[in-house]
């Protein structure tokens, strides 16, 4: 696998219009060194999020819980990330994260509030194509027990036996309609079971198993969540 070119260069040439429409007399301005980050918030019970890197705030709006931050560009280096309540000058977590330039990340944040967390993945995918989508797995359900992923009616996983806090790689899946399926490794019982996914080429996805399995109804359930990495227009 590669690291995500694509989404950098994606991002670059928007850097690059946006700089050619302010400035039309400047040619082959060089970009500085960046890194891209993806903010998800995976705490079930914390309060709406401001987020802040180095003292500058990352968020527009305060952040909920299964809410995601898009992909953002970054200064590359040792970033202090710091999670607070909406107008709270206390911090309900701080976490410290090394960012190397040309690189995509994602950035997790997990656990009950009382024992929030946050944690870094590299995001690498393949260069994407019309004839496949990916997708990966990500575990954030802090009281459920490890998993295997199934699609539509195959009786073999996807992927077995993924703990709480792993990220799978990237998956090859082929277009279409889509029934995906998270089953207990341990008992075979299926815990929860998507709708009718149209997953698309081109497009590079993300499963997040969300939410507490002691919770049986409200918006802290155990669920799954489907989100859109990357397009290739």
């Amino acid at each position: 696998m590669r690291v995500a070119k694509s989404i950098l260069s994606a991002l670059a040439l928007g850097g690059t219009l946006l700089m050619s429409s302010c400035f039309d007399n400047l040619e082959n301005t060089p970009l500085p060194p960046t890194a891209y980050v993806s903010i998800y918030q995976g705490s079930p019970d914390a309060p709406a999020m401001d987020i802040f890197a180095n003292s500058n705030r990352v968020n527009r709006d305060p952040m909920e819980f299964t809410q995601v931050l898009g992909y953002s560009p970054f200064f590359p280096g040792v970033r202090d990330f710091r999670f607070a309540a909406v107008n709270s000058a206390s911090s309900l977590l701080e976490k410290e994260v090394d960012l190397k330039a040309d690189s995509v990340y994602s950035l997790f944040i997990i656990n009950e509030t009382v024992n929030l967390d946050a944690f870094l993945v590299k995001d690498i995918w393949e260069e994407p194509s019309a004839s496949q989508a990916q997708l990966r797995l990500v575990h954030l359900s802090p009281d459920t027990e490890s998993v295997d992923l199934l699609a539509n009616e195959a009786s073999t996983p996807l992927l077995e036996e993924a703990s709480y806090k792993e990220v799978s790689d990237y998956l090859e899946l082929s277009p279409g309609n889509t029934v995906l399926k998270i089953r207990s490794s341990q008992t075979g019982e299926t815990l929860l079971t998507s709708g009718t996914l149209d997953l698309k080429g081109n497009r590079v996805y993300t499963l997040v198993i969300r939410g507490l399995s002691s919770e049986a109804s409200g918006p802290k359930k155990l669920d799954i969540q489907l989100i859109t990495n990357y397009i290739a227009y």
